[in-house]
């Protein structure tokens, strides 16, 4: 028997976990290929399944209520939450929110490799092709605005509606609202389960944890290995759809953090060199006369937000603590702060030595990224760079500004638009 098939103790894993990892193996080449690596866990303690990166857990209660091919679906599922990297990616963000953008980001490649998963898992052709974080970005923003929504409403409003039950997400799949339970289910609970001890949420199957141990970049970087070698090997046995190639590519593609992008790009922008108008005085006393560096006042350090409404809140609160950072370390002459939809709804300047408190983005409606670049000139300011956080959907200025630009993108660079000019960073918060 294989290592992977003992749980942490003495008895043998469910079969039919085996036997469906098996099939993987044989008609699915790239799950099996990458399930073979995950140790199996029975977990009676846990709802359903779960997997952090290292170990697959499952109910065998839960598993009862599935069929073959359902948990089939599931293993592969799970699988690609780590193929995906989600089991790295989480950060502090909501668990069950992050939970439900990881199963909406990566359920449709399940699918369409033509497996099966249970009713009531999470799919939205909304989100299809994006990833977990800006589906999470999504999903928080939608969170929000319903909160807002709920808040306008009179009391007495809200109250009716908190009493009414709200439907869930296989109710909402189903016409009517009608639902055949599961095979050994009474009313769609699990045998084992009650009503008030269900799984984590409707239209949840399986749980995404991040991974703990001490060695997360070489576990992150060990995986990344694996999914380009099954991926290949996948591919020479003809068997690996193009939403599993295109995951593939995506998942090993590096990371790079955009902070750092934007203070290398900030630094390199801002104009310093060695004079010897002001001699280094640390060797004068030995008779060497050599150059200093010679740093001098940058000029304005203009920096544009999107406010059409599609960079999330988040998106937008991590960008001005950038933007203070980079004021604080760099001290422009001016920090001009502006927001743009399709034309500049609100201007912020603030001088050297102040304490910048930045307000809160206006705005809303299109996108057009020309007007930031028409106040520039018309204000007569003099920008050392400008830095532009949008989404990259609008209408660009079609002659490139003498200044240096950069572009920080809320969408993936492989399906962002291409900027005239300028450089372009990733911004995924």
């Amino acid at each position: 028997m294989d290592r992977n098939d003992v749980v942490l103790g003495s008895s043998a894993v469910h079969p039919r976990i085996v036997r469906q990892r098996t099939e993987l193996v044989l008609s699915q080449p790239f799950f099996g290929a990458l399930a073979l690596r995950l140790n199996i866990r029975e977990d009676p303690s846990t709802k359903t399944f779960w997997v952090d990166g290292e170990t697959l857990g499952c109910n065998p209660t839960y598993m009862e209520t599935l069929s073959d091919l359902e948990v089939r679906g599931v293993v592969a599922h799970e699988v690609l939450h780590v193929a995906n990297g989600h089991c790295w990616r989480q950060g502090a963000r909501d668990p069950d929110r992050w939970n439900d953008a990881c199963d909406y980001a990566i359920n449709p490649i399940v699918l369409s490799s033509g497996m099966v998963l249970p009713k009531g898992a999470l799919v939205d052709p909304r989100y299809t092709g994006k990833s977990a974080e800006e589906i999470y970005g999504l999903l928080t923003q939608e969170a929000k605005q319903k909160q807002q929504q709920q808040q306008k409403q009179p009391p007495q409003q809200q109250q009716l509606q908190n009493q009414q039950p709200q439907p869930s997400p296989q109710d909402q799949q189903q016409p009517n609202g009608n639902q055949a339970p599961k095979p050994g289910c009474q009313n769609g609970t699990a045998p084992g389960q009650s009503p008030s001890n269900p799984p984590s949420h409707p239209g949840s199957f399986g749980e995404v944890r991040p991974y703990k141990g001490p060695d997360k970049p070489v576990k992150e970087a060990e995986w990344k290995v694996a999914v380009t070698q099954a991926a290949k090997a996948a591919a020479m046995r003809g068997k690996l759809p193009g939403d599993l190639q295109a995951m593939a590519g995506e998942a090993v593609r590096p990371v790079v953090d955009w902070r750092a992008v934007l203070h290398r790009f900030a630094q390199q922008s801002s104009p310093s060199d060695y004079s010897f108008a002001a001699p280094n005085r640390r060797y004068l006393h030995l008779g060497f006369y050599l150059p200093a560096l010679h740093t001098p006042a940058i000029g304005d350090a203009v920096f544009v937000r999107d406010s059409s409404g599609s960079v999330f809140d988040e998106t937008q609160a991590q960008f001005d603590a950038e933007i203070l950072a980079v004021f604080h370390s760099l001290k422009p002459a001016r920090l001009i702060v502006m927001d743009c939809d399709t034309r500049v709804t609100q201007v912020q300047i603030f001088e050297r030595g102040d304490s910048p408190d930045i307000k809160p983005v206006r705005g809303g409606g299109g996108t057009a990224f020309v007007d930031p670049f028409n106040r520039v000139a018309e204000d007569g300011m003099t920008p050392a760079f400008l830095v532009y956080l949008t989404d990259m959907v609008g209408r660009f200025p079609t002659i490139a500004p003498h200044y240096p630009v950069l572009w920080a993108s809320t969408t993936p660079l492989t399906r962002a638009r291409k900027a005239p000019f300028g450089e372009t960073m990733e911004v995924i918060c």
